[in-house]
């Protein structure tokens, strides 16, 4: 007697299972979205697009860089944590969102282990100590006497206030002796146009963006913050060997989804970034910008991070920075 009432509960169970399934699928196949706390052009920006390349034809999915700069990337990261965890938003951003910023702003709108997923590694870049062409020193030596005879040359430029290359460059005064004083910009490209034009002395940037000015002869890399001297500058010393061991540091970009996103989801984009950063056109063409290619799993990237937050804590304290 309940027999039809019962096929007819099944059939309902059943193509409601059906359609949950086909909303599912849709929502994966849908259109990614990976934000970009910088403006266009710069090393992350390019990283995030050849990315999405690599990403669409891997994924089979529509794969659009979205750039939101403002607020030293807290904006885009702030962006990132209020979006759904369905793997249709992404971010590809310095580590400094996670492993400095909480330690250089007083609040940035999101906690940097709860409310980010790690889902892998995808470059990595050196920094250098440059200073436009025009300027008389000649060696970093050279810029350390002058900056101490005239307090307008005690200056660098970097690309944004609470950056990596911020910090460094208060440490490295702290080292010399020298108050230098920090002139933040919108991006390494206004830093660049700055250096370039004479309005900063100084600037700590990354080798990607020094290496073609300073062999065009735009610019002077003075030092670099590398373990040893790089193939491309093979002319410019470290600064362990001008005797600042602790001027050792390089920059990590990484790419983060929202907290929530199922285990599955986050190894299925892990590995296709992982894909993408081994693919020889990839690694030829980051590497052309000075940079390396450099995947890891989601698991990897996170006791990264957890080590990194910790060691930055210690770098901020020494340069005598005060959270804003």
């Amino acid at each position: 007697m309940h027999q039809p009432r019962n096929l007819l509960l099944s059939a309902v169970l059943a193509l409601a299972g059906v359609l949950a399934g086909i909303a599912g699928a849709s929502a994966q196949s849908g259109p990614i979205k990976i934000l970009v706390g910088l403006p266009p052009g710069g090393a992350v920006d390019i990283g995030a697009r050849l990315l999405g390349q690599k990403l669409q034809a891997s994924l089979g999915q529509t794969v659009i860089v979205e750039n939101r700069p403002g607020a030293s990337t807290r904006l885009a990261t702030q962006a990132l944590k209020a979006s759904e965890p369905n793997g249709q938003t992404l971010m590809v951003a310095p580590d400094a969102i996670v492993v400095l910023y909480p330690h250089v702003f007083r609040e940035v709108g999101y906690d940097p282990i709860k409310d980010l997923t790690p889902i892998s590694k995808l470059l990595f870049w050196s920094y250098g100590f440059a200073v436009p062409a025009a300027s008389p020193a000649k060696t970093f030596a050279e810029f350390v006497a002058l900056a101490k005879a005239d307090p307008k040359l005690a200056q660098f430029a970097s690309p944004s206030t609470g950056s990596s290359q911020h910090i460094l460059g208060l440490q490295l005064g702290g080292l010399i002796g020298v108050k230098l004083d920090h002139i933040p910009f919108k991006g390494a490209a206004d830093a660049i146009n700055a250096m370039l034009g004479n309005s900063v002395p100084s600037a700590i940037l990354t080798l990607g963006e020094l290496t073609n000015l300073h062999q065009g002869g735009k610019a002077r890399v003075l030092a670099t913050f590398t373990a040893a001297r790089t193939a491309d500058l093979k002319e410019v010393p470290t600064f362990a060997e001008l005797g600042y061991p602790a001027m050792r540091s390089n920059g990590v970009v990484s790419v983060f989804g929202p907290a929530g996103m199922k285990p599955e989801l986050v190894e299925r984009i892990s590995r296709a970034v992982r894909d993408a950063v081994a693919d020889p056109d990839v690694k030829a063409r980051i590497g052309a910008m000075g940079m390396e290619a450099q995947g890891s799993t989601s698991q990897e990237l996170d006791a990264y991070d957890r080590s990194e937050l910790e060691r930055w804590r210690d770098v901020v304290k020494a340069s005598g920075y005060v959270p804003e």
